[in-house]
């Protein structure tokens, strides 16, 4: 991802000195095109199902700069960190094929920022892709009002998506199921 560090910082210091750059409101879709190349492909010619995290954090690498909010993360130190993605894959995108991913947060709650990236070829949806992250501030998790201030958004959005606020419920369910179960010594113990 240093490539990514990279063509962000000469982006945002084109965008600065470019009197055409029009900077895209921070919960406004972005868009970032793509071509499926020969490092992206498996045996049956189309992306590899991991190749799709590459493109959905390369595309997340724009944002900041086309929001105009690269040079804020970086002076008070907001680093955006991924805490979950949940997968959908509803068409193949086979190589050689243009295609961009569009990047759009749709929210967040006391914890977490939420996101919704899709793959879009030919009109398409081709598969999507749902991003729970938080931002640190100097190594430390950041209240999101609070990072949504530094971002200059001002107005929180309207309620989560209802597939939004299911993926969270799953989320609940699945750190419920995962909880280690009482031994059965452990169940004796608690029923004396």
């Amino acid at each position: 991802m240093i490539r990514e560090i990279i063509r962000s910082v000469v982006l945002n210091k084109r965008n600065k000195m470019s009197k055409r750059f029009q900077r895209v409101p921070f919960m406004s879709g972005i868009k970032r095109s793509f071509r499926v190349g020969l490092t992206d492909i498996d045996f049956n010619m189309h992306i590899n199902n991991s190749r799709y995290m590459v493109f959905m954090e390369r595309a997340r690498w724009d944002h900041p700069v086309q929001t105009g909010t690269w040079d804020v993360m970086l002076k008070e130190k907001l680093n955006f960190i991924v805490a979950g993605i949940e997968m959908g894959y509803i068409r193949e995108i086979r190589f050689g094929k243009k295609f961009h991913v569009e990047s759009r947060y749709l929210g967040w709650d006391e914890k977490y920022f939420y996101l919704e990236q899709r793959f879009v070829a030919d009109g398409k949806i081709h598969a999507y892709g749902l991003v729970k992250a938080v931002f640190l501030q100097h190594g430390k998790i950041a209240l999101p009002d609070d990072a949504a201030k530094i971002l200059g958004i001002t107005h929180a959005p309207d309620a989560l998506p209802e597939h939004m606020q299911l993926w969270k419920r799953l989320g609940v369910a699945k750190r419920e199921y995962s909880l280690p179960t009482p031994t059965n010594n452990t169940e004796k113990k608690h029923a004396a």
